[in-house]
């Protein structure tokens, strides 16, 4: 006898199939957004750090310090880096004068050199530390604190300074406005950035920075 249509078993069995189908295509496309999307954020991840960099070196490399020490308490120019260690991460921070950068925004006074700091702190709602910098015009007599302070980027692990002498010693701090290095800049500053991606990834930003303005003051 000649069946005319499907059993039922036979529909499904072609559901079934069907399904199983569509749950592959399904999975692929989802795994394959999701690595698009993790590329995509690792990508801004690595632009985000060496922007960053970038920035510091600029910065840095016009850092300024008077060929003679300035007699007025009001004005203090110079570098300070300073460093600190949390959950294995270094938490450094540096403050230093520097001829204000094209994209400064100087909101405070007049004149072309400028007080600008690096560090880290946590933000309210944000993931890790937070990067801050600081810019100030000098006058106030504190190098360490004061003017404007913005945050740079979120998801920070660690900011870590190295400083180098005319030697080719090494220091992790430095301090030109007293003790041995008073009035003395480091010939070089290695730099180093960890930052943070969605997934937990850390991702680790280096250089070195030669300032043009080293040297022994007297």
């Amino acid at each position: 006898m000649k069946r005319d249509g499907f059993t039922l078993f036979e529909v499904l069995m072609t559901l079934s199939i069907l399904a199983v189908v569509l749950s592959m295509l399904y999975m692929t496309f989802h795994q394959s957004m999701a690595a698009v999307a993790h590329t995509e954020e690792r990508a801004e991840v690595i632009q985000q750090g060496r922007m960053i960099l970038e920035r510091m070196t600029a910065e840095l490399k016009g850092v300024f310090l008077p060929p003679q020490p300035v007699s007025s308490p009001a004005y203090r120019y110079g570098l300070v880096g300073r460093s600190a260690k949390e959950g294995g991460y270094f938490r450094d921070r540096i403050d230093f004068t520097a001829s204000a950068p094209p994209h400064a925004y100087l909101d405070q006074g007049t004149g072309d050199i400028l007080e600008i700091g690096y560090s880290l702190d946590h933000a309210p709602g944000a993931k890790g530390f937070t990067l801050f910098r600081r810019h100030d015009h000098p006058g106030d007599g504190d190098l360490l604190h004061g003017g404007r302070v913005l945050p740079i980027c979120d998801q920070i692990r660690g900011l870590k300074f190295v400083f180098f002498n005319r030697d080719g010693e090494s220091r992790k701090e430095w301090n030109s406005l007293e003790g041995a290095q008073r009035n003395q800049l480091p010939q070089r500053i290695g730099i180093e950035l960890s930052l943070e991606d969605g997934r937990g990834a850390v991702h680790t930003f280096r250089t070195q920075v030669y300032l043009t303005a080293s040297g022994d003051r007297g």
